[in-house]
């Protein structure tokens, strides 16, 4: 049974409250369920979208890796079982009785809005938590815009509000754990305000369709860009149904004007509250039941340049009182709503060691109101709960802690890899565990499907994994190089992989030739007192020969003894030139790059170049089925090879191609799925489509409610060598997307 906190302490919860997930949601049966939601905000405004068609031949959802991202913060609800989180570069994701996982709020998202899946904010209406308000925008994509994302159903339909001439936000910049940036009156749910990193602070009186400017707020930007970076309402100060006072702090230290401000008449008028510090930068802000407020300082923004600070309470009565349990900086603070001198604190970029080894922050609890506190991390436990990616990998960059309004010894907190929970934060030993399932946030480079074979990716940040089931979260590769760009396997040799990351001060070129199990590194450069590293890599079809070209130099190298020497390709001139073997052939090897195709034909040793194919996009589909045929993303339409690069033709039926993949044909003998992110001769948007027919047909996969943001940074699309009418496709933040088609 949904239980329903009364309206007034609903109203109190909502200051003092962020998210947990409690021991009934803790079991993983390994079981995903599809994700994503119906949105009524598919592309310019909602009015368009609410005339879209759902495309009910197809199903949608991200495969199953369960974290890896940066949770910005986390949201418990009044109302039970109802939860909210929201990303950096991901998205928003709600959570119900009825889902029982966390579920995407954003595939709506259309490829040029995609700097709408950065959230810099995210609040509810206490009175009415299926009342959802996301502060969305990037600044480095969409031309920075900034909008209000506002949903009456939890997040699964959303309406867009778009407020770039007024404020800018960006839901990736330094200081995005820092909030929250906008909030709800509990009071009344008519009225918002919402803070800018630039632009200062607007006010919304009709639930977040029409907004103003706060003019009274003294502060409209600071020196780090960081601006307005939490608002925070005391629902005990109610006149006539509207809340008078609400507290704002801006991203400053060491002015005397001040970094933290209140108003007592309801935004028309603030000032700098009483005995407020400003030696820090305030992070976040809570009330307990009596009015009190706490607020956690640290030095810098964070998550990651931070490394001092503390925490103060401000009482009702104008006194101040410092009692932070060390001189970290601290992330976040919960109140128990029974009892407030029940504490659990969290610092925020600090780094100790942890109960799996690890190294990440400190966790404190207080029964005495924060005289004295108890270090967690000398008790407590981990479980990765299903997830096995995350094993050796640390709760950190904590910026958000929750505690469940229905039972105060479960809590959670945010973390750069997701979310971790714990049920028993009280107890003698309290046990947290890794609580992501259905939080999709990585940013997949690469992906590889073949016949009779798990799909491999490789990921930003995380190398990449191994699904053997895509609904099930998956293994890490083994060697942990990080943010992996490129990932290779010998079509006729697969136990001969090999990937490549590293950054200007290491070289990261792994490889293995068991199939995965155990790796190697290559630790001799191309060039001696040179430090390359990511770019593009592949081996040809017998694994012979590896041929790698660099982000960052002018040339690509082969090694045909695992780099123990390396050698200068002869043809290829250029950094970050995609590459790919010829599945049938091992002597040949092609590259694109800079509008240009290559064509080596003594395994990547040497290349031609073709100056009569100029691709737009860097990535090439080889068909496995036919020797030298091989498929160009091209910005006037799709073009096909079927000599070895020598002639190419246009792929009728498609006027602009972005990426393109092959995946297994429906009955033996058919010719492979053609998917495409493109746009169709008779249409007018760019989708994913797929043909069976060699190109004689189109039909368009997604519709304008599942758009993902476009292909974001691995600008891939790959049809499933092993499941007819299943694709996958690349995103700036959502994972892997994968479409299935729907049997009849």
């Amino acid at each position: 049974m949904t239980k329903k906190i009364t309206k007034f302490a609903a109203a109190a919860l909502a200051a003092a409250m962020c998210l947990s997930v409690f021991a009934g949601c803790k079991k993983n049966d390994g079981a995903a369920e599809e994700s994503g939601s119906v949105s009524e905000a598919a592309g310019e405004n909602a009015e368009a979208a609410s005339n879209a068609v759902i495309n009910s031949d197809w199903s949608y959802g991200q495969v199953a890796i369960s974290g890896g991202g940066f949770v910005t913060g986390v949201f418990s609800t009044p109302e039970e079982n109802v939860y909210y989180c929201k990303t950096d570069v991901g998205g928003a994701y709600y959570r119900t009785a009825e889902t029982g996982k966390w579920t995407s709020m954003n595939y709506w998202v259309s490829a040029d809005d995609k700097g709408l899946l950065g959230i810099d904010g995210l609040a509810f209406d206490p009175q009415s938590p299926n009342k959802v308000y996301l502060l969305a925008g990037t600044e480095y994509f969409s031309n920075g815009k900034t909008c209000i994302l506002i949903s009456e159903d939890y997040g699964k339909t959303v309406e867009v509000v778009d407020v770039t001439d007024k404020i800018k936000v960006h839901g990736n910049g330094m200081g995005r754990g820092n909030g929250e940036r906008i909030a709800v009156d509990p009071n009344n749910g008519s009225i918002i305000f919402a803070g800018g990193r630039t632009g200062g602070m607007i006010k919304s009186t009709d639930g977040g369709k029409t907004w103003e400017s706060v003019s009274s707020f003294p502060i409209t930007s600071t020196t780090n860009n960081n601006g307005i970076n939490c608002i925070l309402f005391d629902p005990s100060s109610a006149k006539d149904g509207v809340t008078q006072k609400i507290y704002a702090s801006v991203s400053a230290k060491g002015d005397e004007a001040g970094n933290l401000f209140v108003s007592e008449d309801a935004g028309s008028t603030w000032k700098k509250l009483d005995n407020s510090i400003t030696n820090f930068m305030v992070q976040r802000m809570k009330l307990d039941s009596k009015g009190n407020l706490y607020v956690c300082y640290i030095n810098n923004e964070g998550p990651w340049n931070c490394a001092m600070g503390t925490i103060y309470r401000y009482n009702t009565d104008g006194t101040a009182d410092k009692i932070g349990p060390s001189n970290d900086s601290f992330g976040d603070i919960v109140i128990d709503p029974n009892d407030d001198n029940r504490l659990v604190a969290v610092t925020s970029g600090m780094w100790e060691r942890q109960a799996n080894g690890a190294y990440g922050d400190k966790f404190y609890t207080s029964t005495d109101g924060g005289k004295t506190w108890k270090n967690v991390l000398e008790s407590m436990a981990m479980d990765v709960n299903g997830m096995p990616w995350i094993e050796g990998c640390a709760i950190h960059w904590c910026s958000s802690l929750a505690m469940n309004p229905f039972n105060a010894n479960q809590i959670m907190v945010n973390s750069g890899n997701g979310v971790f929970s714990c049920d028993n934060i009280w107890d003698e030993t309290p046990k947290f565990y890794f609580d992501s399932l259905g939080i999709e946030e990585t940013v997949p480079e690469d992906i590889i499907t073949m016949e009779g074979y798990p799909l491999i990716s490789a990921v930003g940040d995380y190398d990449g994994f191994v699904h053997e089931d895509i609904f099930t979260p998956a293994t890490r590769h083994q060697d942990m190089i990080g943010s992996t760009t490129s990932i290779t396997i010998a079509a006729q040799n697969r136990d001969c992989w090999a990937k490549v990351g590293g950054d200007e001060k290491s070289m990261a070129l792994t490889y293995t030739t068991d199939g995965g199990k155990t790796w190697n590194k290559i630790t001799n450069s191309p060039e001696e007192g040179k430090v390359f590293y990511k770019g593009k890599i592949a081996l040809n079809a017998d694994g012979s020969v590896l041929v790698w070209s660099p982000s960052n130099g002018t040339k690509a190298y082969w090694t045909d003894n695992w780099g123990e020497t390396w050698n200068v390709v002869d043809g290829i001139v250029g950094s970050n030139i995609y590459l790919i073997g010829d599945p049938s052939n091992a002597s040949y090897v092609y590259g694109c790059g800079s509008s240009v195709f290559y064509t080596s034909t003594d395994g990547g040793k040497t290349f031609a170049r073709n100056s009569a194919i100029s691709p737009s996009f860097r990535r090439l589909c080889v068909d496995p089925h036919n020797e030298g045929t091989v498929y160009i993303a091209n910005g006037a339409g799709l073009m096909v090879t079927k000599d070895y690069g020598k002639t190419a033709e246009l792929v009728p039926g498609i006027k602009y191609c972005e990426a393109v993949g092959l995946g297994k044909a429906k009955n033996d003998g058919d010719p492979l799925v053609i998917y495409v992110w493109g746009t169709p001769i008779d249409g007018d948007k760019p989708g994913l489509y797929m043909s069976e027919d060699n190109g004689g047909t189109w039909v368009r996969i997604n519709d304008d409610l599942h758009q993902f943001g476009g292909t974001g940074n691995g600008i891939f699309v790959s049809g499933d060598m092993n499941v007819y009418g299943r694709c996958y496709m690349s995103t700036v933040g959502l994972g892997i997307i994968y479409c299935d088609k729907n049997e009849k």
